[in-house]
C-alpha cells in the first residue's frame, strides 16, 4: 500500500474592494471611505472623480502591509477617504476599477440636517437602540453618541451592567457634523446586547464625564474649564419568548444564517483506506459562536460499517460586521473507508428563526455519495465472484499463498514507514491549551446547558486565566479569592454537585457573576470605557 500526499496551493486572485463605516448619516456628517486592494491592485491609482458629484472629499491618506504567510507572501494596501455628502436623498458610491478590477458600488442614505436642542448646548450625549421590540437572544444595538463642539480632556463613559443580558463592546466609531454653524466631533459607541429571558429588559442610565479644555495657555500647559456631568435616559425594549412556531431544538434568531461546506478530497472517488476531511461552517448574522450548536454528518446516527468518521479541529469565535456581531462555527471531521461500497450521507438541516422576516427557515446542504473502490485488478466479491472461478485447487493454492506473502511483506512495510512518520512527524492531532476567550464560551455553554459537572471543570479553567500561577484548585477556594456575588453562586454550584436527583441548578446566575467578576487588582485594570479624542 502506498500513501501519497500531495499538497497544492491555488494562485489567488488579485481583488480590490470598498467599504463604508457607515451607510446612514445625516446632512453635515462625514463618513469614512476605504479601498483595499492586494497583489498589485493599488487603490491610490483609482479615479476618484465620479465622488466628487455626490461628495466633498475632505482628506485621505494610504498605508501598506505586507506579510508572509506558510512561505506565501502578500500586500494590502489601503487608501482611507473622509468624504461629506452634498445634499439629503440616497447617495451611491459608484464601482471603482484599477487593473482590471472593480468594486461593488454602495448605497449610503443621507438625512436631513440634525438641529441643536439649544444653541448653547457645547456637549451632547445620549442613547438609543435600533429595536424597541426583540426577541429572546435576538441581538439589540445599543448606539451610546457623543458629540462636543469645544475640546475636552478626560472624557469617562461608565461601565454599562444590564442584568439577564449579555453585552458586547463593538468597535468605537468617529467622524465629523457641521451643525449650527459650528463643526462637532462626534463620537460612537456601539454595544449588541442579547437579551437571556422574556419581558422587559431596562437598559440603565449612562454617565459621560469630562471637562473642557480652554484655548490659550498657562505655565501648567492647557487651561482647565468646567467640568461636564450627563447622562442618558433609561430605555427599555419588549423581549419576546420563542415563538411556538419555532420547532428546532435550539433557538437561533439571527437576520441571515448560512452553512458551508468543503471536502479536502472528492468523497465520491474513494479507495479502500483512503481519507478526506469534511468541513462544515456555520455562519450566523446577529449571533455569538457560543450560541451555534455543533453538527454532524450523522447527526446522532453512528455511521455504516465501512466508514469511519473521527471529530477533527473546531473553531468557535465572534466578528464584528457592519450590523453588529457576526458568530461562526467551523467543525472539522475525518471520513475514513474501510471496505469497499456506496453510501450516501444524510442532508444537515438546520432550522432558524429569520428576525427580518420574522419567520422559522430551515439551512440545509445537500445529502452526499460515498463511493469506495477496491484496489485496482480486485477480484469482485460475492456470486459473480465464485461463477467466474475455473482454476485448479492447488493453483488457487499457490495464488493465495503468494498473496499471503506479498500481503505480509505489505503489512511490515508499512508498520516501518508509520514507526517511521510517528518519529520525524509532528502530531498534527496534538491539543493546544485553549484560550480565555474559549474557556469563557466552555463555561457559558455550562452555564445554559444547566450541567454541573461541565459548569465546575470550566469554573477551574477560568481560574487559571484569572488568577495565573497559584491558580485555585477548588471551588471553595476560587469562591474565597473572588467577590461575595461570585462566591456565593460557586457555593450553590457546590451545593448542587452533591444532591442526588435535584435539577433545580440554574447556571445564569453564576455566569453572570463571573463575566462581570473585575480583574485581580494587581494588574491595573480599569472598567470604565475610556475615549480618546482622534
Amino acid at each position: 500500500m502506498v500513501l501519497l500526499l500531495i499538497l497544492v496551493t491555488a494562485p489567488v486572485d488579485a481583488r480590490l474592494s470598498a467599504e463604508v463605516d457607515r451607510r446612514e448619516v445625516a446632512l453635515g456628517e462625514t463618513l469614512r471611505l476605504t479601498l483595499r486592494g492586494d497583489d498589485g491592485e493599488d487603490p491610490d491609482d483609482v479615479d476618484l472623480t465620479p465622488l466628487s458629484a455626490n461628495f466633498v472629499l475632505l482628506q485621505r491618506s494610504s498605508s501598506t502591509n505586507a506579510s508572509l504567510i506558510n512561505g506565501s507572501g502578500s500586500v494590502i494596501r489601503t487608501l482611507e477617504i473622509e468624504m461629506e455628502p452634498l445634499r439629503e436623498g440616497l447617495m451611491v458610491i459608484p464601482s471603482f476599477s484599477a487593473g482590471g478590477r472593480q468594486t461593488t458600488p454602495i448605497a449610503i442614505k443621507v438625512k436631513p440636517r440634525q438641529v441643536t436642542a439649544t444653541d448653547d448646548a457645547r456637549v451632547q450625549f445620549s442613547a438609543q437602540v435600533d429595536l424597541d421590540e426583540a426577541y429572546v437572544q435576538q441581538q439589540v444595538i445599543l448606539t451610546v453618541t457623543l458629540a462636543q463642539s469645544v475640546n475636552l480632556d478626560a472624557r469617562t463613559v461608565s461601565e454599562l451592567n444590564i442584568p439577564d443580558a449579555v453585552v458586547e463592546q463593538l468597535e468605537q466609531r468617529s467622524f465629523q457634523r457641521r451643525q449650527s454653524g459650528r463643526l462637532w466631533q462626534v463620537t460612537e459607541l456601539r454595544y449588541a446586547i442579547f437579551p437571556q429571558k422574556s419581558g422587559s429588559l431596562e437598559i440603565p442610565p449612562i454617565t459621560f464625564s469630562g471637562r473642557e479644555l480652554i484655548p490659550g495657555r498657562s505655565l501648567l500647559g492647557a487651561r482647565l474649564g468646567n467640568r461636564t456631568l450627563l447622562e442618558t435616559t433609561p430605555i427599555r425594549v419588549a423581549v419576546k419568548p420563542v415563538p411556538t412556531a419555532f420547532t428546532g431544538d435550539v433557538w437561533l434568531p439571527a437576520s441571515a444564517l448560512e452553512l458551508r461546506e468543503n471536502w479536502s478530497s472528492n468523497p465520491g472517488s474513494l479507495s479502500v483506506g483512503d481519507s478526506t476531511t469534511r468541513t462544515i461552517e456555520i455562519v450566523a448574522r446577529g449571533l455569538q459562536g457560543s450560541q451555534i450548536p455543533p453538527l454532524t454528518s450523522f447527526g446522532d446516527t453512528s455511521p455504516p460499517p465501512g466508514l469511519r468518521f473521527y471529530p477533527d479541529t473546531e473553531t468557535i469565535d465572534d466578528r464584528e460586521v457592519t450590523g453588529g456581531i457576526e458568530g461562526f462555527r467551523v467543525q472539522s471531521e475525518a471520513l475514513v473507508s474501510t471496505d469497499t461500497g456506496s453510501w450516501q450521507l444524510p442532508a444537515i438541516e438546520l432550522p432558524w428563526w429569520n428576525t427580518e422576516t420574522d419567520q422559522m427557515e430551515i439551512a440545509r446542504l445537500p445529502g452526499r455519495s460515498v463511493s469506495v473502490a477496491g484496489p485496482a485488478g480486485q477480484t469482485p466479491t460475492g456470486t459473480e465472484g465464485a461463477a467466474s472461478v475455473t482454476e485448479t485447487a492447488e493453483n488457487t493454492t499457490l495464488l493465495w499463498q503468494g498473496v499471503a506473502a506479498a500481503g505480509w511483506f505489505l503489512v511490515l512495510l508499512l508498520g516501518a514507514w508509520v514507526v517511521y512518520l510517528h518519529k520525524t512527524t509532528p502530531n498534527p492531532g496534538a491539543k493546544t491549551r485553549p484560550t480565555p476567550k474559549q474557556n469563557l464560551v466552555a463555561l457559558r455553554l455550562a452555564c445554559q446547558n444547566n450541567d454541573t459537572q461541565a459548569a465546575r471543570t470550566a469554573v477551574l479553567k477560568w481560574s487559571q486565566d484569572h488568577f495565573g500561577d497559584g491558580a485555585p484548585a477548588t471551588l471553595a477556594e476560587v469562591g474565597r479569592r473572588c467577590s461575595p456575588n461570585v462566591q456565593e453562586q460557586l457555593r450553590a454550584l457546590d451545593a448542587a454537585l452533591y444532591r442526588v436527583g435535584d435539577d433545580d441548578w440554574s447556571g445564569q446566575a453564576l455566569f453572570a457573576a463571573i463575566r462581570d467578576e473585575r480583574a485581580p487588582a494587581d494588574n491595573g485594570s480599569d472598567s470604565r470605557y475610556s475615549l480618546y479624542p482622534t
